[in-house]
């Protein structure tokens, strides 16, 4: 090696001379430099060598330069400073230059399919303690702080059910995806019965008259255009007159449709006996469901059985097997090509039935595929029917459910940019105000036409809960605009108003419902559709915005809503919608009231400062250290939605399977 801080002018015998010094990089980093081009050390850390001058021959030797341990420490302070500030940029996946648009999609779209947020690397807080609960994760997320929060310390005994409860939710999310039983738990398993058990036929006879004389019914409506009511009474013949055997299809539908019209029937005259023949067809109807094989003849039959038994298993709550029937029975549709133009010669009434059933399949397939956050099966750009100016208002809602995912919540609509994304929803919710208005404006028709003995006394409240419905695919729109920049939330006013009307809205369709009391079934009905069929995010809205500003008000919408889902009788299943809002609310209760109990005892700084109120040290933050600005840049709003809808999705699927917690 070079001899150094020794006074001497000459060189060792057999000695190379040394064309240059060491390289920048190893001089600074005091390692030895085998002085090559490039070095070894540089080559082996991927570092660009380098020199900044070549040693002379002439050059005076040098004299040591003596550190200090305490300069050696600053200096290694220093260095661990700098790698940190590198991990921390590296975590915040800053927006980069507009000249590399490419790289930056690549980027968001890394972000959304992570499995954990980047909030575990975050770590700005002057104290340097990590965030119970930042504001941009999921409930998820929230119930799992305040599990943490409530266990490390002293509960109190009256909320130790509920933590105990949490701690089963937590375990449920994050433990292995358990393989679901896709068939009704009911349902028998036992050999097809010769003659299985059906309504007597004088009441058959009855209930069938009773439909043809009532055509105009909301339900009898729906039904329609699944088969024509005349199709529908031809199958029950051939099922109750089987001089030739009749197909499990024809047993399907036959049942479904009993039990629909002995439902609306009920409604009208209260008769008990038809609410038990109403059930027995649903019996029947699970039962024949559950043994559809897996490949079915391509027929219109198949095609409205599988819809029934869609239509059937999103009223109980089963919405992964609604999935399923609902994604054959549009496989079958495009196989017969009911989506393309008719064939030259088709017969026009058969022609009209045929579009009519494509169209009911379309609703329920856009509706099911967003709420299982998937792409529809079914492109609009490969259907080529005629366009209808008089198209039903669920159809065109059905057409908006799959733009919402497509342009918005899809990997693709979150990947674009947030001004883009923006003026999309803008875009979308302008078209689904007029559709609600138009909603509105019908039930004012029917509250200024006299009614008549013969009225369908259940019209008002199916557009009620077709305006819950829009209203919650509204908040789920309006959820995606950007909000201002420095903005301390991510939810645009605009959004938690709308959130605010569809929970509202909910209780007085509640009250409607259960002021039915002639339907029994009529609360189940309006919950599953309503509420579980599409995803219903209102309260995932309001939930993380009451937490985040310990909104009492909001607090109270949410125990409203949750208290509106109370059973009045024991519910089938034991993941009853009640139970898991119920479990979400109280866990708001137990993080609200202690932060607030803490925020008390500094309430002259709170008034002084107006961002006093707001407890950001618990979202990892200092008052006064970090500007607003820095929250958004920290929180990319492109991954905080992306996590946002996928965590929903996450917490909804629970309720399409019985666990216990």
């Amino acid at each position: 090696m070079e001899s150094r801080g020794v006074h001497t002018d000459e060189r060792p015998k057999g000695r190379l001379a040394i064309a240059r010094r060491s390289c920048d990089q190893c001089r600074t980093r005091k390692v030895g430099c085998d002085r090559g081009s490039p070095c070894s050390n540089c080559s082996a850390a991927r570092l660009n060598c380098t020199h900044s001058a070549v040693a002379s021959n002439a050059t005076a030797p040098r004299q040591r330069v003596l550190i200090s341990a305490q300069y050696e420490k600053k200096i290694d302070d220093i260095a661990e400073g700098i790698d940190g500030i590198k991990l921390f940029l590296q975590g915040l996946n800053l927006a980069p230059d507009a000249k590399q648009p490419e790289a930056s999609s690549t980027r968001q779209l890394n972000q959304i399919d992570s499995a954990k947020p980047l909030i575990e690397h975050r770590s700005i807080c002057a104290s340097g303690s990590n965030s119970l609960w930042d504001h941009s994760v999921h409930i998820i997320d929230f119930v799992k702080a305040v599990v943490e929060d409530r266990c490390s310390g002293e509960s109190e005994d009256e909320s130790n059910g509920v933590l105990s409860s949490l701690k089963k939710l937590v375990q449920i999310l994050e433990g292995p995806i358990a393989t679901k039983d896709l068939s009704f738990q009911q349902a028998k398993v036992a050999a097809y019965q010769a003659g299985p058990p059906m309504p007597p036929l004088e009441a058959v006879v009855s209930v069938l008259r009773w439909a043809k004389d009532h055509q105009d019914y909301t339900r009898l409506v729906w039904v329609s255009h699944i088969l024509p009511l005349e199709k529908f009474a031809e199958i029950c013949r051939k099922v109750y007159f089987a001089i030739d055997d009749y197909s499990e299809v024809d047993f399907i539908i036959a049942n479904a449709y009993l039990s629909y019209i002995f439902a609306e029937h009920v409604v009208v005259s209260g008769l008990q006996d038809y609410r038990e023949y109403c059930r027995l067809c649903q019996e029947n109807l699970r039962t024949a469901s559950s043994r559809l094989p897996l490949l079915l003849p391509a027929s219109m039959e198949a095609i409205a059985a599988l819809t029934l038994g869609a239509f059937y298993a999103i009223e109980n709550s089963k919405a992964t097997i609604a999935w399923r029937f609902i994604s054959t029975a549009s496989d079958l549709c495009q196989r017969l090509g009911y989506h393309r133009l008719p064939r030259k010669g088709a017969d026009p009434s058969i022609q009209t039935a045929q579009e009519r059933l494509f169209w009911t399949v379309y609703k329920f397939e856009r509706g099911l595929s967003l709420r299982h956050g998937r792409p529809s099966s079914i492109r609009d750009a490969e259907i080529t029917l005629p366009t209808n100016p008089n198209e039903l208002r669920s159809t065109k809602v059905a057409r908006i459910q799959g733009k919402v995912y497509d342009e918005l919540y899809s990997p693709v609509g979150l990947s674009r940019p947030d001004d883009e994304r923006s003026r999309m929803a803008k875009i979308l919710a302008t078209e689904l105000r007029d559709l609600i208005s138009m909603a509105r404006a019908e039930i004012l028709d029917i509250d200024n036409q006299p009614r008549g003995s013969e009225a369908d006394p259940m019209r008002i409240v199916y557009l009620q809960c077709d305006i819950v419905c829009q209203s919650s695919l509204l908040a789920l729109i309006l959820r995606a605009i950007t909000t201002a920049r420095g903005s301390l939330s991510s939810i645009s006013d605009e959004c938690v108003t709308v959130a605010r009307e569809t929970l509202d809205i909910h209780h007085e369709c509640m009250t409607a419902v259960r002021s039915c009391k002639t339907d029994p079934f009529m609360v189940t009905k309006y919950i599953n559709w309503a509420v579980l069929h599409t995803p219903f995010m209102p309260f995932s809205i309001l939930f993380t915005r009451a937490v985040q500003l310990s909104d009492f008000a909001d607090l109270v919408r949410l125990d409203r809503f949750a208290t509106s889902m109370k059973p009045e009788t024991p519910p089938d299943s034991i993941t009853h919608p009640y139970r898991l809002y119920e479990l979400l609310c109280q866990a708001a209760r137990l993080y609200v009231e202690s932060n607030t109990s803490s925020a008390d005892m500094s309430i002259t700084n709170a008034l002084s400062d107006p961002l006093g109120e707001f407890d950001f040290t618990s979202f990892g933050m200092e008052v006064g250290v970090v500007s607003n600005e820095t929250i958004e840049t920290i929180v990319p709003q492109t991954f905080e939605l992306g996590d946002w809808y996928y965590g929903n999705q996450q917490m909804m699927s629970l309720l399409d399977e019985d666990v216990m917690f």
